[in-house]
């Protein structure tokens, strides 16, 4: 090989490797995300949205139950008057909204949303 042909293929190499340590970096971060649940501006609960569980909030019009799989969450067995919480389906990290329910004062969102 010619000395510009080793030099291309060692910057193409270099490329490589760089971008799987970026890739790494950021799947580790993403795998770390908690979500977190607030009650009257206080983080009541984290939760890891890869371990599947069913955890239980209690809020000011009774409370609620938050399923977790596979990466998402809904709401499930609410108190409240309108089940809209409910109705909101699946959220995910990526989701750009959180599931709020008004009568329990209750929020359901990535942790990196709180302000420090």
């Amino acid at each position: 090989m010619k000395k510009k042909e080793i030099v291309i293929v060692a910057v193409l190499a270099l490329i490589a490797l760089l971008a799987l340590g970026i890739m790494h970096i950021m799947q580790n971060q993403e795998e770390g995300e908690m979500v977190a649940v607030v009650h009257r501006d206080q983080v009541v609960l984290r939760f890891d949205p890869q371990k599947n569980k069913t955890y239980h909030v209690d809020g000011d019009y009774g409370g609620l139950e938050i399923e977790v799989k596979d990466g998402s969450w809904h709401v499930i067995n609410e108190q409240c008057p309108n089940h809209i919480c409910a109705q909101m389906g699946w959220m995910t990290l990526e989701d750009i909204y959180p599931i709020q329910c008004i009568p329990n004062d209750v929020t359901i969102m990535p942790d990196a949303w709180l302000e420090d």
